[in-house]
């Protein structure tokens, strides 16, 4: 298979010790797709932040680039 473009929305919620940790990721087809969800979970208070992740990636060999980040909503971790 070849390699394709993932766009990804990574939320981020509290524990319950008030540390930021991920909740599951999001797969989605375009860019826009993914800051919209990333948007409307921040602003809708199921999530504390999200980033959205550019990847490219051949999942069926394995092989998957860097992530590049493309966008940040809310409270994210500084690692």
């Amino acid at each position: 298979m070849a390699a394709e473009t993932l766009f990804v929305c990574q939320p981020f919620i509290r524990d319950k010790r008030g540390r930021l940790r991920r909740d599951a990721a999001r797969l989605h087809k375009t860019e826009t797709a993914a800051r919209t969800q990333a948007m409307r979970a921040v602003e809708g208070g199921s999530a504390a932040g999200a980033v959205v992740l550019r990847q490219t990636a051949d999942i069926e060999a394995g092989d998957y680039d860097e992530p590049e980040m493309l966008a940040t909503f809310g409270e994210i971790p500084e690692d």
